[in-house]
């Protein structure tokens, strides 16, 4: 079940609308629709390690991340724990048993202190059929979805380890910093366990393969200042993008 010490909180209209402007799902839309929607709306404050949403739940509301980060994952019947994805400000979840009426089908987990707007089925389906460019995106969502969950079941169902680990890589630098040339620092930078549980593999493994990729100058693991927590962090830095998807393609021609 979905906990239910979930702190219900109720923003200032200025406040909610600043919040939602930031959700894809609706940008571009009036303030009037927003206003809408803030007012369907019911906003809820996680703690951090908080579980959001359980596998199988009945409860079928919607929420767009104001604030926070959360992790979709499924856990297996002996806690292993698979990652889907992390979830940050301006995503939504929740959608599909919005929409289907099912139960729900992962879990998600609040990674840091997060604010949720939780929107009712009946609200969100309201919202799809007066608003077609709301209606579009969430379409144009569950493709990619769709799209995403189909590259999952390949990777897991053809790649090996390494290959998958650098294919990992690869989705973490489309939101990591540039670094100049084809470098890109992945900030935050994921644990070895954080890691293996994306791929379906074990810490162990993922340390080695690291390890092999730092070997052959692939990636690079650097010490900086975290300013923010003012105490040294470590960041990994792909060295070059074009080569570590060279790597994927290499191991698969060898196989």
């Amino acid at each position: 079940m979905v906990a239910t010490d979930l702190e219900h909180t109720t923003p200032p209209a200025i406040t909610a609308l600043t919040g939602l402007r930031r959700v894809t799902l609706l940008h571009g839309v009036g303030d009037d629709v927003l206003l809408e929607v803030a007012q369907a709306c019911r906003f809820q404050r996680v703690r951090a390690r908080q579980t959001v949403i359980s596998r199988a739940d009945v409860e079928h509301d919607c929420s767009f991340v104001l604030g926070g980060r959360l992790r979709v994952v499924a856990l297996s019947p002996g806690g292993r724990e698979v990652s889907f994805r992390d979830l940050g400000v301006g995503e939504t979840i929740g959608e599909m048993a919005a929409l289907d009426g099912r139960p729900r089908s992962a879990t998600v987990v609040a990674l840091q202190e997060s604010l949720l707007a939780r929107l009712r089925p009946a609200d969100l389906r309201a919202l799809l059929r007066r608003h077609w460019p709301i209606c579009e995106r969430m379409l144009q969502h569950l493709a990619s979805t769709a799209r995403s969950l189909t590259d999952r079941v390949y990777e897991l169902s053809t790649l090996s380890v390494q290959q998958r680990l650098c294919a990992e890589l690869l989705r973490l630098a489309a939101s990591g910093e540039a670094a100049g040339g084809a470098r890109v620092v992945l900030r935050p930078t994921p644990s070895h366990n954080d890691l293996a549980t994306r791929i379906s593999s074990y810490r162990e493994q993922v340390a080695r393969e690291m390890g092999e990729l730092a070997r052959q100058g692939l990636i690079q693991r650097m010490r900086e200042h975290d300013a923010e927590r003012d105490r040294e962090r470590e960041v990994i830095v792909i060295e070059d993008l074009r080569l570590l998807a060279e790597r994927i393609e290499g191991l698969a021609s060898n196989a």
